[in-house]
C-alpha cells in the first residue's frame, strides 16, 4: 500500500512541476530586449536563445524548446527535412486576407486568343516582375515558376553543360523558347557572369526599357489612384497589354492592374493554368479573393511545436491573443506577439495539428529526390556527423529557394581525405583551412573558386620569433638561421610556405630549388615540422631528400617527461610539438632557436605554456628585428596577412565554374546580407550550438581568388602562392567564369587578324 502512495505522490509532484514550468519559446540571440521583456513578473514563457530558426526547428525536435515562429519558405524546409516530433499549431496570416488560405498566388496571363497551353507560349514575348523584385518575398523557385513548368529550363537536353554555369544554361534554354522578353534584375549573383549573359543572351533584355535588363519604361505610363506604377508586377502587365504575349505577375496585381488601371482590357486576358486550360478574366472573377488557377500558391508562415507540447501550445495561444491580436499594453503577451507575429497587420489564426510535410506539401510540394536539374548534384565534402548536418539543412534551403546546381553532401574522415577525394573526383568541393593551400595546390592539384572574407582581427597572421638569448647574440637577420633549428606548426603549413616566400626574397635559399623539404631541410641544421614524412604532405613527388631530418627536433608526447626524447614526425597531438602550441612550446626547448607560426591567441597561448613573451622577438619580414621583445607586433613585421580559408576544386575541372556561382548564390541567401532573409539560415555562424562548421565563424563573406580583390587578405594570399608557382607549377586562380568564354573567343579573333593581315601582305 505505501508503494501506491508513494506512487501517487509522484506522479501529482511530476504534473504539478509540469503545470509550473514556463514554456520556452525560440529567440533569436541577436533580439536581446525580446528576452528581457519575457522576464517580466508573470509571465508563462521563457527565451531558449537560437543562432538562426532553423536551429530553433532542431531544438523543438529534440524537444529543447516548445514553440517558435518560421516563415513560409522555412516551413518547406522542414518538410523536406521531415524532422519527427514537430506539429504546426497555428498559421500568422495577413489582416487583409485572413480568410484567405495563401500567402500569394503567382499567375500566368495571356490573351484569350492563346492556345497550345503551355507549349503554346513558344516563341512568345515573356514579360517578368523581375528576378530582384522585393515586395513580395518571392524565392527564385517561385520568380523562375512559369519559366520551370514552359521553357523547361531545369531540363537542358543535349545541352554541353562542361565549365557551364546553372544560369548559363537557364537563360541559353529561355532564349531558346521565347523570341523576345523583359526579365530584370540579376540573372547570375557573379556580376562578371551577369553581364556577360545579358550581352549574350540580349533577347531576353529586349522588351526592356532601353534593351537593358535594369527595369521598365514608365515614361508614358498614365498615374491611377491606387495603383503603384513603380511596382514590377503592374510593369509587366503593361507590358503584356503594349507588347506581350505572356505575363507573370502576383494575383493580387493583376486584380489592381484591370480593377483599377485597365477595367476596359478585362475580357481580353485570361489565366492560363498549370494544365494548359484557360480560365477567362471578367469582373466578377477579379473580385474573388483566390484566383481561379495559380502557377503558385504560397502557404501562410506559422508557430510551429514540439509534439509533446504541441495541443497545450494551441490551446494557450487563444489566451494569451485573444482573436490572434496583439493584446498590447507592455505585457509579456505583446511582447511575445510582437517577437513571433510581428505586428497589428497580422493575425494569428489557429490549425488542427499536423506536420510541417502535411501542411506545406498540400500547397505546394517539394520533392529534392524527383527533381529535375540540367547539372549533376554538386558534392560538398563534410569532416564531422555536424558539419554534414549543416551541409544537409543547407543542401534543403537552397533547394527550396531553388538554387542551382543542387547540393550533396559526402562525409569523410578529415581535411586529408576530402583534399584527396577532390582530387579523386569522388567530391567537388570543401572549404578548407588556408593553412594547407600550399599541399591542396601543389600535392593535390586543386585550386581556389572562392576564397574567404575575414574581419581584419580574424585573418591569418603569421610571423617568425627567436629567442630574445639568440637575438642579442648572432640571430638578426634571416642569413643568421643558417644551421639553426626550426619550429614549425605543420610541414608544408601556411607558416612553412611563409618562411619559404621570406627565404627566396632574401636569397637565402635557392629561387631554383623546388624541392621544399630539401630546401628547407638543408638550411637549418634541424627542424620540427611535423608530418614531413607522411605521404599526405608529400610537396615534391620526385624528391629524393630524407625529410626525416625536418622532425629531429620533434618530440613524442610519451617522452614529455624525460631527458630521452623519442623521435616522432606524426601530425598530431601524439607529437608535442604539433600545432601552433606545440611549436611555441617547440621553441621553449633549449635546443631551438627559431619558430614560425600564427599569432592568433599567441599572448594566451604562451601564457597557459607559463613561457615569457619578453623572452622572443619577432624578425620581422625585411630582415630586422622587431623593435622590442614580445609577441604583440604591427602587420609591417609579419611573414604573411592572408585569409583564413578557402573553397577548393580540381584544377580546371568542369565543375569550377558551377561551384563559383553557386557560392555567390549562396553568399547572397545565406549570408551576412542586410535584406531579410526568406530562410534564416547562416551560413558562416554557428550551427546547432557548435562553432566553424562548413565554414569558419571568423568569415564574414567570399571573394574572388584574384591578384585585384578589394579584400587584403585575399590579395595578399594569392600573391603568396603565385610568388612560388614559377618553382612549384601550383595552381593559379580558374578564370572568372564568364570570361573564360569571352577569352576564347578574343584569342580566336586575334589569331585570325595575324592570318588576314599575313594574306594581305
Amino acid at each position: 500500500m505505501a508503494y501506491k502512495e508513494l506512487f501517487l505522490c509522484l506522479l501529482v509532484v511530476t504534473y504539478v512541476n509540469a503545470q509550473c514550468e514556463n514554456d520556452k519559446v525560440c529567440v533569436l540571440r541577436s533580439d536581446t530586449s525580446t528576452c528581457q521583456n519575457l522576464d517580466k513578473d508573470g509571465s508563462e514563457v521563457e527565451c531558449v536563445g537560437v543562432e538562426t530558426r532553423l536551429d530553433c526547428a532542431i531544438k523543438l525536435a529534440r524537444g529543447e524548446a516548445n514553440f517558435g515562429a518560421f516563415s513560409e519558405e522555412e516551413l518547406l524546409v522542414l518538410g523536406q527535412m521531415q524532422l519527427p516530433d514537430v506539429q504546426v499549431v497555428a498559421t500568422i496570416r495577413s489582416t487583409e486576407k485572413q480568410d484567405v488560405q495563401y500567402a500569394f498566388e503567382a499567375v500566368t496571363v495571356v490573351p484569350n486568343n492563346h492556345s497550345g497551353g503551355l507549349e503554346g507560349l513558344r516563341g512568345g514575348r515573356y514579360c517578368h516582375p523581375g528576378l530582384d523584385s522585393p515586395d513580395l518575398r518571392w524565392s527564385p523557385r517561385v520568380l523562375k515558376a512559369l519559366e520551370l513548368s514552359a521553357a523547361r529550363s531545369d531540363r537542358c537536353p543535349g545541352a554541353t553543360t562542361d565549365f557551364k554555369t546553372a544560369e548559363e544554361l537557364e537563360v541559353e534554354e529561355l532564349s531558346k523558347f521565347f523570341s523576345a522578353a523583359c526579365r530584370p534584375g540579376p540573372w547570375s549573383y557573379n556580376t562578371t557572369v551577369d553581364a556577360d549573359l545579358k550581352s549574350r543572351y540580349s533577347s531576353l533584355c529586349s522588351m526592356c526599357e532601353d534593351g537593358r535588363c535594369t527595369g521598365y519604361s514608365t515614361a508614358s505610363v498614365v498615374n491611377v489612384a491606387g495603383v503603384n506604377n513603380n511596382n514590377r508586377h503592374i510593369q509587366a502587365l503593361d507590358c503584356l497589354v503594349t507588347n506581350g504575349t505572356v505575363a507573370f505577375a502576383a494575383w493580387q496585381h493583376v486584380q489592381e492592374f484591370f480593377l483599377k488601371r485597365n477595367p476596359q482590357h478585362v475580357d481580353a486576358y485570361s489565366l492560363l493554368c498549370p494544365n494548359g486550360s484557360l480560365q477567362p478574366l471578367s469582373i466578377d472573377v477579379l473580385g474573388q479573393v483566390v484566383s481561379p488557377c495559380a502557377t503558385v500558391r504560397q502557404p501562410w508562415r506559422a508557430i510551429v511545436a514540439s509534439s509533446l507540447t504541441a495541443s497545450e501550445i494551441n490551446s494557450k495561444l487563444n489566451i494569451w491573443w485573444t482573436d490572434g491580436t496583439d493584446p498590447g499594453s507592455g505585457s509579456w503577451q505583446s511582447a511575445l506577439y510582437q517577437s513571433l507575429v510581428g505586428g497589428s497587420n497580422f493575425r494569428v489564426v489557429g490549425e488542427s495539428l499536423t506536420t510541417p510535410l502535411n501542411y506545406s506539401s498540400q500547397i505546394r510540394p517539394l520533392d529534392i529526390a524527383t527533381s529535375a536539374a540540367c547539372l549533376t548534384p554538386r558534392r560538398w565534402c563534410t569532416i564531422s556527423a555536424l558539419e554534414t548536418t549543416k551541409c544537409q539543412w543547407t543542401a534543403a534551403a537552397a533547394y527550396t529557394l531553388g538554387i542551382q546546381p543542387t547540393i550533396s553532401c559526402e562525409r569523410r574522415n578529415g581535411v586529408f581525405d576530402c583534399l584527396n577525394d577532390i582530387k579523386e573526383g569522388k567530391a567537388d568541393f570543401s572549404s578548407v583551412d588556408s593553412h594547407y593551400g600550399f599541399l591542396a595546390r601543389q600535392h593535390y592539384r586543386l585550386s581556389p573558386v572562392k576564397l574567404v572574407q575575414n574581419t581584419r582581427t580574424s585573418a591569418s597572421r603569421v610571423a617568425a620569433f627567436v629567442k630574445e638569448t639568440s637575438a642579442q647574440a648572432n640571430i638578426t637577420r634571416f642569413e643568421n638561421l643558417r644551421d639553426k633549428v626550426a619550429c614549425f606548426p605543420e610541414f608544408g603549413g601556411i607558416a612553412y610556405v611563409s618562411f619559404v616566400r621570406a627565404a627566396h626574397e632574401r636569397q637565402v635559399v635557392s629561387p631554383s630549388e623546388c624541392d621544399y623539404a630539401r630546401a628547407v631541410g638543408e638550411f637549418f641544421s634541424g627542424a620540427c615540422a611535423p608530418g614531413a614524412t607522411d605521404a599526405a604532405h608529400t610537396v615534391y613527388e620526385d624528391s629524393s631528400f630524407n625529410a626525416s631530418s625536418l622532425c629531429s627536433a620533434c618530440r613524442s608526447s610519451s617522452s614529455a617527461n624525460s631527458s630521452i626524447s623519442e623521435y616522432t614526425c606524426a601530425w598530431d597531438n601524439t607529437n608535442l610539438y604539433f600545432g601552433n602550441n606545440g611549436s611555441l612550446l617547440c621553441l621553449a626547448d633549449p635546443a631551438t632557436d627559431v619558430v614560425f607560426v600564427e599569432t592568433e591567441n599567441i599572448a594566451a597561448q604562451l601564457s597557459a605554456l607559463q613561457l615569457n613573451p619578453n623572452n622572443y622577438r619577432a624578425l620581422c619580414r625585411n630582415n630586422t628585428l622587431a623593435a622590442s621583445t614580445g609577441v604583440n607586433i604591427d602587420d609591417g613585421c609579419l611573414l604573411a596577412y592572408v585569409v583564413d580559408a578557402e573553397v577548393l576544386t580540381r584544377r580546371n575541372d568542369p565543375v569550377a565554374n558551377s561551384v563559383n556561382t553557386l557560392f555567390d548564390t549562396l553568399d547572397k541567401f545565406f549570408g551576412y546580407n542586410p535584406n531579410t532573409q526568406l530562410i534564416n539560415l547562416r551560413l558562416y555562424s554557428p550551427f546547432d550550438s557548435t562553432s566553424d562548421l562548413l565554414f569558419k565563424d571568423t568569415t564574414i563573406g567570399i571573394t574572388e581568388p584574384s591578384s585585384t580583390a578589394n579584400h587584403e587578405p585575399a590579395r595578399n594570399y594569392i600573391e603568396l602562392f603565385r610568388h612560388l608557382e614559377s618553382c612549384t607549377g601550383a595552381a593559379t586562380p580558374l578564370p572568372a567564369p564568364g570570361l573564360a568564354v569571352r577569352t576564347v573567343f578574343s584569342i580566336v579573333t586575334l589569331l585570325i587578324s595575324l592570318f588576314m593581315s599575313r594574306a594581305i601582305f
